[in-house]
């Protein structure tokens, strides 16, 4: 039966959206913790690879949780991890506001924190693409517009809460507001896994031999090593690298979030009109540009600003057309899956991107002799770099769809 396009599928859109509005905008604010944690020396001995690790770990956590999270969807019913993942989420926010040492933090707004994003996020990714077909990537644009919504949100209102009321308070906040959303969403949230005859196996293992799906997860690996990267390095380049207060930083974070609202859906709509896996690799070829053209050589208010929308729109394209390119290639009976492996594929480089920054950064303050804005150069070449490479990536799946290198087919 074809999805209907419609209906109460805009309640699923909804709800999906302020989902992830709650899941990866409270990710998201990892970036003003970061500046924090770095300024103020709060956890004794804690080194900047240390706090890096922690952010790429909520990350990779979530994703290498999708089989797991598969099979609870299949033996019981996907309400059962997404009800699991609100007591993680909640949970890891009390608990992190609570901790003192730095393996407290990693075990709480790393690995419980993970948990919670994974087992609520990903029964959720699906089911946009269950209730649309003509209309799916902009559904998809819009359920990741939320990321951008409550980062916009909660880094203004974080930032605010740890001048006025301190570190501890801002998780506790944190966590109340995800508790107060979550619970009327996952209550409105319906699967169509039935209707469509979905499989939610924890892997089929013959997707992994999966020509054209192999770009895909390919894509995924290289876009977010330069996305990751990007979003947690913003904020630390300009008052580490530029000097710029910590409120400045704040708000930069925010001015990216607007871009991801505004870009999300809009890319959406146009992969809806001109081809999803075309508009996604122009996009993502976009998103390197900026790196390399605008980030590299911004060293003004105004100009890193700017980078923050255009990376805003465009960087985490990934994010918002993956469920519909992967739909394009394995189907909706298979996407389940296939969503699996690409969240275990994607688990690396979310892990060691922030990472590999890092230790670029000191790389160069220690080998190259550079500092300031310089010393964060390699770490921006990277991130470009690596969109670059994952545009290129997807051609591979244009090809593999439409059977020929023509570059004007709609695909």
């Amino acid at each position: 039966m074809e999805p209907p396009d419609g209906g109460y599928g805009w309640v699923i859109v909804a709800c999906s959206f302020m989902l992830s509005a709650v899941t990866w905008g409270n990710n998201t604010t990892f970036g003003i913790f970061l500046c924090f944690y770095r300024q103020n020396a709060f956890f004794p001995g804690a080194t900047d690879i240390h706090f890096a690790f922690i952010g790429g770990l909520s990350v990779s956590i979530s994703m290498i949780c999708a089989p797991f999270v598969n099979y609870l969807s299949k033996r019981f019913n996907f309400k059962v991890p997404l009800v699991m993942g609100l007591l993680f989420l909640v949970t890891s926010q009390i608990f992190a506001g609570l901790s003192t040492r730095i393996w407290a933090l990693f075990l709480t707004q790393g690995v419980l924190f993970g948990m919670g994003l994974g087992f609520l996020w990903i029964p959720a990714f699906p089911l946009t693409n269950q209730w649309f077909s003509k209309r799916r990537a902009l559904a998809g644009g819009v359920f990741a517009a939320g990321s951008g919504a409550g980062a916009l949100t909660l880094s203004l209102t974080t930032q605010v809460i740890i001048q006025r009321l301190g570190l501890k308070w801002a998780f506790f906040i944190n966590a109340l507001i995800s508790l107060v959303i979550l619970v009327p969403v996952i209550f409105l949230l319906k699967s169509r896994v039935r209707i469509i005859q979905a499989k939610f196996e924890p892997i089929q293992y013959q997707l992994l031999s999966h020509p054209g799906f192999l770009y895909v997860w390919l894509w995924g690996f290289f876009i977010n090593l330069g996305y990751i990267l990007a979003l947690y390095t913003l904020a630390t380049y300009s008052t580490s690298g530029l000097g710029f207060t910590q409120a400045q930083g704040s708000s930069l974070q925010a001015i990216l979030a607007v871009g991801q609202i505004v870009g999300r859906p809009i890319a959406g709509t146009v992969m809806d009109r001109f081809g999803r896996i075309n508009v996604a690799a122009i996009i993502t070829f976009i998103s390197g540009l900026s790196c390399l053209v605008i980030w590299m050589f911004s060293t003004t208010y105004g100009l890193l600003a700017f980078f923050a929308v255009v990376q805003g729109m465009f960087g985490g394209i990934f994010w918002g057309a993956s469920g519909p390119i992967t739909t394009e290639i394995v189907g909706l009976t298979g996407l389940g899956s296939a969503l699996s492996i690409l969240w275990l594929t994607v688990a690396i480089p979310c892990t060691f991107a922030e990472p590999i920054a890092v230790w670029l950064l000191h790389y160069s303050q220690n080998h190259l002799h550079r500092s300031g804005a310089d010393a964060f150069r390699s770490s921006i070449g990277f991130a470009g770099a690596s969109f670059i490479v994952a545009s290129l990536v997807l051609l591979g799946a244009k090809r593999w769809k439409q059977k020929n290198w023509k570059v004007f087919v709609k695909t």
